[in-house]
């Protein structure tokens, strides 16, 4: 379990974290498997892995790990899959900050989780290989990894790694499906948008953190996730459905069933037009099939490697 720091670090045995709502997966899979959301929406924990899958997946937390290490970076911008939303168009749905320095692990990411059992967000280290361990998909894993110039690196490992920095840009209040420029909600990968903003905004030491860096973000053409939802039970949900709200998002857009919430594609976009010289490596991994592939193109569906992909087999 990633350890909190807000508080000492717990070994948090038992805890129970929501990871996939933060994705708005949970509100996704509404519309597409109703059975599988209750127990997402409710904080349940992932399915059951077997002994095979968890050892291909620490692997494949090695394989990233080494990535990493080679990269002679200090930090980079990670995200993984984790439930199945092919049919959204949607691959990542989680991203945090993985360190080289982390107080917890070498490469810890640094992420937002929603803690169900203290029914608030907090700021948790979580080791590559936990990070990994609770996607959701069963037969395959997929991690896209940022690495960044110098100048944006330093800056952000700085900024990440600075406690008081990290929790200033916390949300008191979580929603799956936040909007992304409302300071009333906050989901995880919004936090970590709203941290480069403190990391590369050069914001107003006298502003409120969270207003002055969404500021920056619009002034710096940010364009948050696009999600059109084409049922209208789906907007309506989120009247009753915890977790998930609709009063932060503006009302012209939830009539065109229509949200603007922070995903990793949105801030791989938006890192690659504010860096260009930012380097963008995806791995992934089916069976004992590992894919590395570089650029801003994605690995085709099923972790079928394309040209000039590097393929090994795990172990």
């Amino acid at each position: 379990m990633p350890a909190p720091i807000v508080s000492p670090l717990l070994a948090n045995v038992g805890r129970k974290l929501l990871t996939a709502s933060c994705l708005l997966a949970g509100w996704l899979l509404l519309a597409a498997v109703p059975a599988q959301a209750n127990s997402l929406l409710f904080c349940d924990r992932p399915a059951a892995q077997s002994a095979q899958q968890k050892n291909r997946l620490l692997l494949f937390s090695d394989a990233v790990k080494q990535l990493l290490e080679q990269s002679g970076s200090q930090a980079a911008i990670v995200a993984r899959a984790g439930l199945d939303l092919d049919r959204f168009a949607i691959r990542y749905t989680h991203a945090g900050i993985s360190l080289r320095q982390s107080p917890n692990t070498p490469w810890s990411v640094r992420q937002l989780y929603y803690a169900c059992d203290d029914s608030q967000p907090h700021i948790y280290d979580q080791g590559l290989s936990g990070f990994l361990l609770d996607s959701h998909q069963q037969d395959s894993a997929y991690v896209s990894v940022l690495l960044l110039p110098p100048r944006a690196e330093q800056q952000l490992a700085a900024t990440a790694l600075d406690r008081a920095q990290a929790l200033a840009m916390l949300g008191a209040q979580y929603s799956a499906n936040a909007y992304a420029f409302s300071t009333q909600y906050q989901n995880c990968n919004q936090w970590l948008a709203e941290l480069l903003a403190r990391a590369w905004g050069q914001l107003p030491a006298a502003a409120a953190p969270r207003e002055a860096a969404q500021a920056w973000l619009q002034q710096a053409q940010y364009q948050p996730s696009s999600i059109d939802v084409k049922y209208g039970f789906l907007v309506w949900a989120a009247y009753l459905v915890p977790l998930l709200h609709n009063g932060d998002h503006p009302a012209a857009e939830l009539a065109a069933r229509h949200y603007r919430v922070s995903m990793p594609a949105a801030i791989e976009q938006f890192v690659r037009a504010q860096w260009p010289d930012s380097q963008r490596v995806e791995l992934c991994v089916r069976n004992q099939q590992l894919v590395v592939h570089r650029g801003w193109d994605s690995i085709a569906d099923g972790c079928v490697p394309g040209a000039g992909d590097a393929v090994s087999t795990l172990g």
